[in-house]
């Protein structure tokens, strides 16, 4: 319903006396004739500046200007400002962040300053709701009420001008004419003083910079809650407020707003499912909510039938695409995309592309072919506009939802040949910084025959100069990413990779004994390197394979897939001599002492011919066990000094531990506590040196054994604790073996 003021019932008169139109009035005092055609109907604020333009257009001598006062004065201003939008029903989860929210309001506000907090984030993460929910919380603390804007800072047209929220919220807060004249600095020092007397929550969603809301900050004891999709130091440099990087949910959070939904015993009954579907909607709480909508729609719909539709990474946005701006994945994030810098666009693409789950610097580098400076120029970018979130090891991650749409723009944007090669790229990359780590953990343990002959855009890491801790901490970060990588190689030119790649990993599983991991590259290895055809990968990841199974326990499985190993010749005398040391040190587990003794044997001399003390090392150490069996202490004394002596030339921890553990293990047999002590030292330093847990947790029983036969109860009480200790952390059943030992002590 239209209406009519006394302010717009003067200007129609005073116009018509003047032979003027509304469009007339527009185009003299240069406002929009949309906009004057508001400001009469009521639906705009009378504007001093507009008013007295009006006036002088019409030549009414001021009379406009009195009315206007005189009505804008007898307007009776709310008590308390209430411009927040109504808050979600579905809201779940973000209690850690709600806290911050109260911790800074309530224990950490300065006196003389107002509470800010800038919530920051991607698209659909949720910014606006946890800004809004704080404030509904918060609201019956301040006499002003709340305040609100969208400032549109990253929206489709253009961005709200801060000039009209400020006399917007000067107008809601019960501003006078006054207070409403002058410029801009004016005014936002009324706005202020209004807020001093009566403080105020004031959210102002979707920022885009400092300068757009700077007029709009209030004083001492209010409360301005900001949020924007890109990073704003100059807000947080000019405020010192809290700075919340919102993530997505955790998975049960969105189980939860999925529950919510559609219902939880729906999602109980496809569990697996239902966090399938979390999983694909980047755990993004809008993304769930249009996920949920459409399995509602359907009625019959299934979670399993969903997740199958969002696994297809060509179709995962199909779901999510309508003619809604606000709740279509294209229109959100090509605000996004389009923002960007032209070569911080193009990174994004090939991210989306690449076969790794995970961005460092140089993996960035070997897909773009840019510097490794200018790669992580581009990665702070992406990361700055929530285009990338940060993953574990100082790695960024591209949720599900991103992935698919910088993928699809790569296939759109990007020639098919320059894909190809960025993927070629990676892999290579990956290939050769694998063998590096390989060998920082085990010298030379393959030879050449695994190293990586392809394209070297950017140079691989390398673990140099006492890199044994860098190669684990690059192993521990890119293994499961690297198994990921070698199952999408497509390229003939890389076929290799499908089983080279998980098995330059080998050296690291040794030592950290990450079975879950192993066992997959090593089956996924072997299916490869049979598909293609290749002997010498089938033989590496049978050897892979069996020695995994082999330290696990399952001796059967273990001796079959290594003597499948064994029976294969090709020219590979490395992958070949190392068979057979895992075949015998099953065979000896499993109580064929001759054969394993053949086996070793046979190793050993392969290794001798190859001049390989790493090899020589692990072998001797294993033929001491095999003399020790058959009571030839001489032998087996010579053996393990002989492991040894080659493991001090190898000089690397894992090796160095071993062959001292084993040498100790004689000793005591031999009873000579003291010096097998001594060995059992030493082998735990380095053990826990080369984070070897299981090996550290045998040595510690071993040096309590000696130190039982050496009197040292208490002391010998602490190594069987300490070693039962580790064996519940990585969930071994010898626990309660090991802790009935030092019961037992308790006797002595």
């Amino acid at each position: 319903m239209r209406v009519i003021n006394s302010f717009a019932t003067a200007v129609h008169r005073l116009r018509r006396e003047r032979g003027m139109s509304v469009r007339d009035i527009a185009q003299a005092v240069g406002y929009s004739e949309s906009y004057l055609s508001k400001m009469l109907h009521g639906h705009r604020r009378l504007s001093p500046d507009a008013v007295k333009a009006i006036d002088s257009a019409l030549r009414a001598d001021g009379e406009l200007e009195r009315i206007a006062r005189e009505q804008d004065a007898g307007r009776r201003p709310p008590a308390r400002a209430m411009q927040l939008p109504a808050a979600a029903v579905d809201f779940v989860g973000r209690e850690e962040f709600l806290h911050q929210l109260d911790t800074a309001l309530i224990t950490q506000a300065r006196p003389g300053t107002a509470v800010t907090a800038v919530i920051e984030g991607g698209f659909w993460v949720g910014k606006t709701e946890l800004a809004l929910q704080w404030a509904a919380r918060v609201e019956g603390r301040f006499p002003g009420g709340c305040l609100f804007a969208d400032m549109r800072g990253l929206a489709p047209g253009t961005a709200t001008q801060p000039n009209e929220v400020l006399d917007a919220f000067l107008h809601a807060l019960g501003a006078g004419p006054d207070a409403l004249r002058g410029s801009i600095d004016d005014r936002a020092a009324s706005y202020r003083s209004l807020l001093a007397q009566r403080p105020a929550v004031v959210v102002l969603d979707n920022i885009a910079s400092y300068d757009q809301v700077r007029h709009l900050l209030p004083g001492a004891g209010s409360a301005v809650v900001v949020t924007s999709r890109e990073h704003q130091p100059g807000l947080l440099l000019h405020t010192g407020g809290l700075h919340i990087e919102l993530p997505p949910l955790s998975e049960q959070e969105a189980l939860s707003l999925l529950g919510r939904r559609i219902g939880d015993a729906r999602v109980a009954a496809e569990r697996a499912a239902a966090k399938a579907v979390v999983q694909r909607c980047g755990r993004l709480p809008m993304a769930v909510l249009i996920a949920a909508e459409h399995i509602r729609q359907r009625h019959h719909g299934s979670l399993t039938g969903l997740a199958e539709e969002l696994a297809a990474e060509a179709r995962r946005l199909d779901l999510f695409a309508s003619p809604e701006p606000s709740v279509s994945i294209h229109s959100v994030v090509d605000l996004s995309y389009l923002a960007l810098p032209p070569q911080a666009r193009r990174v994004f693409r090939l991210l989306g592309f690449s076969p790794a789950w995970l961005a460092s610097v140089e993996c960035t580098a070997a897909l773009t072919g840019l510097s490794a400076e200018r790669s992580r120029a581009m990665l702070e970018v992406l990361r700055h506009a929530h285009l990338l979130d940060n993953a574990h090891g100082g790695r960024l991650r591209m949720n599900d939802l991103l992935r698919a749409y910088a993928h699809e723009r790569a296939v759109v944007e990007e020639p098919l040949s320059e894909l190809e090669r960025a993927h070629d790229r990676v892999l290579n990359w990956y290939l050769a910084t694998a063998w590096h780590a390989g060998n920082a953990l085990a010298p030379d343990w393959s030879g050449r025959e695994l190293a990586a002959g392809g394209e070297a855009v950017i140079e691989p890491l390398r673990f140099d100069n006492g890199g044994y801790d860098a190669a684990i901490a690059w192993c521990d970060a890119e293994a499961e990413t690297a198994i990921h990588i070698a199952r999408q190689a497509r390229s003939h030119l890389v076929r290799d990779a499908v089983w080279a790649l998980p098995t330059l990993f080998l050296p690291y599983f040794y030592v950290t004994k990450n079975w879950g991991t192993w066992l997959t590259a090593a089956t996924d290895g072997l299916a490869a390197a049979r598909r293609n055809g290749s002997t010498r990968g089938v033989a590496w990841c049978l050897h892979s394979l069996g020695w995994a199974q082999h330290e696990l326990g399952r001796r059967e499985e273990a001796i079959t897939h290594l003597r499948e190993a064994a029976r294969l010749r090709g020219d590979d005398e490395r992958v070949r001599a190392w068979t057979l040391f895992a075949l015998g040190a099953a065979l000896l587990a499993g109580g064929e002492r001759v054969e394993a003794g053949e086996c070793l044997a046979e190793a050993r001399d392969l290794f001798t011919d190859q001049e390989f003390d790493l090899g020589l090392a692990f072998t001797g150490a294993t033929l001491a066990h095999v003399h020790q069996a058959a009571g030839d202490m001489s032998a087996a004394t010579r053996a393990a000094a002989d492991a040894l002596a080659h493991a001090q030339k190898v000089a690397v921890p894992p090796v160095l531990g071993l062959a001292h553990h084993q040498y100790g293990m004689l000793l005591l047999q031999q009873r000579s506590y003291r010096a097998a002590l001594t060995q059992f030292d030493t082998a735990l330093r380095l053990r826990r040196v080369s984070r070897e847990r299981w090996a550290e947790a045998e040595t510690l029983i071993a040096r309590a054994e000696a130190l039982v036969k050496l009197g040292d109860v208490p002391l010998a009480r602490s190594c069987y604790h300490e070693a039962a200790s580790i064996f519940e952390s990585l969930h071994d059943p010898r626990t309660l073996d090991v802790r009935a030992r030092a019961a037992r002590l308790d006797t002595l």
